[in-house]
């Protein structure tokens, strides 16, 4: 088994810390003073996060192509690469995908927007590669129990603030002024009762 060096370890810590901060900012985050105060805000905080996390595996990647190349372990390494890309079933459909989104970006009507997203929502084939992304780096980093522990600690924690702040809604305590009713539908930190109910589900 190839031994990891220093540098790698390290990357690989900041791409789970990615993940866990993903996870913690992402639904959390809201600001009343931005325009549109909820998802496109959302949206730039992950597209960051995950940016890192993709320089670090970049980087991950040149690290162990030097390791590589002084224990001359290239061959073996490239057969593991083609049992892992044979193992994992959701690989090809999630490649094909991104390919599907890369063509009808380059043919749409509007490529810019095609590709950004639009200013409402920001959900364009940068942000589908961002959510592919962080899903490919998650499964094949993701390898030990202690980390899917800190995962679900993750996701739980974060969802308690969220329940809280809907019940104040719910209750009419809210002192932000929100446009809609958020006493019958409670938005709480996402902006729309069915993302919150996604969400906590």
């Amino acid at each position: 088994m190839q031994q990891k060096s220093k540098l790698t370890l390290f990357l690989d810590a900041i791409i789970e810390a990615g993940w866990i901060a993903a996870l913690i900012a992402t639904p959390l985050y809201f600001d009343i003073y931005s325009d549109r105060v909820f998802e496109p805000d959302k949206i730039a905080l992950l597209r960051s996060i995950v940016l890192v996390m993709v320089a670090a595996w970049l980087v991950q990647q040149v690290d162990t192509l030097g390791v590589k190349r002084e224990t001359r372990e290239g061959a073996a390494s490239s057969l593991s690469l083609w049992r892992q890309f044979r193992e994992t079933p959701l690989l090809l459909p999630a490649l094909l995908l991104a390919l599907v989104y890369l063509l009808s970006t380059l043919f749409s009507v509007v490529p810019r927007t095609s590709f950004w997203g639009s200013y409402m929502r920001l959900q364009g084939t940068y942000t589908t590669y961002t959510y592919m992304a962080l899903f490919a780096l998650v499964a094949a980093k993701l390898r030990r129990h202690e980390q899917l522990e800190r995962l679900v600690n993750a996701v739980v924690v974060t969802s308690i603030p969220i329940a809280i702040y809907a019940m104040v809604q719910h209750t009419g305590l809210d002192p932000l002024p929100w446009g809609g009713d958020v006493v019958q539908r409670v938005a709480a930190n996402m902006g729309n009762a069915i993302f919150v109910g996604a969400y906590l589900i």
